[in-house]
Order: structure tokens, then C-alpha cells, then sequence
């Protein structure tokens, strides 16, 4: 059986059977963000999306000079991976500080800052701005991914605006909600129990540096940083856990509910926020 170098070198001759090297190269392609970087599987995907589109041009540039293709991939992939995840971060940053509605207009976005949620929740305050920019029927399908991946924060006062962008009923919007709700519920237990070990860590804080102040005798004072310090670990080590639960529904658990392929979610969310992007970065304004 040929190997993937020699299928490469084949398709540059003829033009063909490029789908079949596709196929053998796209696991590989959306694995690397988590052999290289530990993303999650949703990050997998956008990284898999962004690199799609480059595939041909990727393959058209190997050359033959005695390294297989793999080698070539591999450094292609690393270089592209790093730029992707600068990209990316400050992407999030500008969600996180401010989505801009009109020109002179922002949208204060602090009483989301801890909600547990990604960048993607800040979409929420500016449903009427996006309605402008969601137009076809992929445009509604692909915010109706975006409110869901934000669906902690649907009750019943936003629900109607965002359902109403989405193109489904307010009811149809709530049904998905629960469901993903019901899908969440052990991660919603993991994080409510981390969060209850760093409360309990940081009462023992305080009443340590309390006693600590008071403490004149040098044995007793030294026990006492010595619990203080094992206190501030546990609820260091707490905080750390809570921030690796992840509250929002995943890619996956979105296409579930919806029936649809989940790198059909991928693709939608990766394309929607980049048409957005004008709304939050008139400054960096990209082409969809």
C-alpha cells in the first residue's frame, strides 16, 4: 500500500484522489491542537476549520526532497497551530473587554466576568446588534450554535430576542436549553464541590491570619504558617480545578441535541464569529 507521501507526490501529478488524502490527514490535523497545546476538543475543531480551506495550497507546496510528507505536515501544522493560537487569545480578549453595538457605543460586559462561561457568552448583550448581521438561513442556524453554547445564561427575558435572531420559537430555544442543562448537570456537581473546598479554604485562611497577627509565641507561630501555607495550597489547588470544569456545553453536546454533525457546529460557530467580529473590533474588521 502506497504511503501518504507518495499519495501527495501522486496528486500533484494528476489532480486526484485528493479526497482520499484528506481523509487520512484530517484526524492528524484536528488532533494536534491536544498532543501540542492540551486543547479541548472544541478548540480542536475551530483549529481543524481555520486549516481546511489551506489543505490544497498545503499540499500543493511539498516538495520531494527526501523527508516524507509527515515531516512537512508536522512543521507546517506547528507553525500555523502558534499564529492560530495568538490569534485566537486575543480574539477572547477583545470579547472579554468590550462588544462594541454602534461606533461611539459600548456594552459594559463586567457582571459576566465570572459566570464560568467562554467569550462566546458576551454575545448575549448584543442580540439586537447581530440581527443585523444575521441574514440567511445558515446565518440563524449558526447563532442559534452560538446562544446555545452560552445557554447558562437563557432565561426567560432574553430568550425571545435571541430565538427571534436564531430564526426557531421561544419554546424550541427553552426545550434545547433544558436539554443541555440535563446534559451538564454532573460538571454543574463537580464545580459546585470545588467551589464549596476553596470557601472552606479561605474561612481557614482568614482565621489563620487572624490568629497569626495575635501570635507571640515562635513554635506556635510557626505551626500556624505552616497550616496557613498548607490552607492557601488547598485553595489554590481548588481554584485550578474549578477553572478546568467546563460549564458551557461542548461542540458535541450541542450537535447532540440538535441532530446535526458536531463539526457542523464547529464550522458554523468558527464562520459567525469571524463575521461578527466588526461588532466587537470595528478596528480589525475580516471578510466572512
Amino acid at each position: 500500500m502506497e504511503n501518504l507521501t507518495e499519495k501527495v507526490l501522486q496528486y500533484q501529478r494528476t489532480r486526484q484522489e485528493l479526497r482520499d488524502i484528506v481523509d487520512e490527514i484530517a484526524p492528524r490535523v484536528y488532533q494536534f491542537p491536544r498532543r501540542t497545546m492540551g486543547w479541548d476538543e472544541d478548540a480542536c475543531g475551530e483549529f481543524y476549520v481555520f486549516i481546511h480551506p489551506r489543505i490544497i495550497r498545503l499540499l500543493d507546496r511539498f516538495r520531494d526532497q527526501g523527508k516524507p510528507f509527515e515531516s512537512y505536515l508536522w512543521a507546517v501544522l506547528n507553525w500555523q497551530l502558534r499564529n492560530f493560537a495568538r490569534d485566537r487569545n486575543r480574539d477572547e480578549r477583545r470579547w472579554k473587554v468590550s462588544l462594541r453595538v454602534e461606533p461611539d457605543e459600548a456594552v459594559s460586559l463586567d457582571h459576566h466576568q465570572d459566570s464560568g462561561e467562554g467569550p462566546e457568552a458576551r454575545a448575549l448583550d448584543a442580540s439586537a446588534a447581530f440581527a443585523r448581521y444575521v441574514r440567511s438561513d445558515a446565518d440563524r442556524r449558526n447563532f442559534l450554535f452560538l446562544a446555545l453554547k452560552c445557554s447558562r445564561l437563557i432565561d426567560t427575558e432574553n430568550a425571545p430576542a435571541l430565538a427571534r435572531v436564531a430564526g426557531v420559537a421561544t419554546e424550541t430555544l427553552m426545550t434545547l436549553v433544558t436539554a443541555l442543562l440535563e446534559m451538564r448537570g454532573a460538571r454543574e456537581s463537580r464545580h459546585e464541590m470545588f467551589r464549596g473546598r476553596r470557601n472552606k479554604a479561605y474561612a481557614a485562611i482568614r482565621l489563620l491570619e487572624t490568629e497569626l497577627q495575635d501570635e507571640v509565641d515562635p513554635a506556635k507561630r510557626a505551626s500556624t504558617e505552616e497550616a496557613l501555607a498548607r490552607a492557601r495550597r488547598r485553595m489554590s489547588s481548588a481554584m485550578q480545578r474549578m477553572s478546568r470544569v467546563g460549564l458551557a456545553p461542548t461542540n458535541l453536546e450541542i450537535s447532540k441535541v440538535l441532530g446535526v454533525p458536531k463539526g457542523t457546529v464547529d464550522s458554523g460557530l468558527y464562520w459567525l464569529k469571524r463575521k461578527l467580529a466588526s461588532v466587537y473590533d470595528p478596528d480589525n474588521l475580516r471578510s466572512a
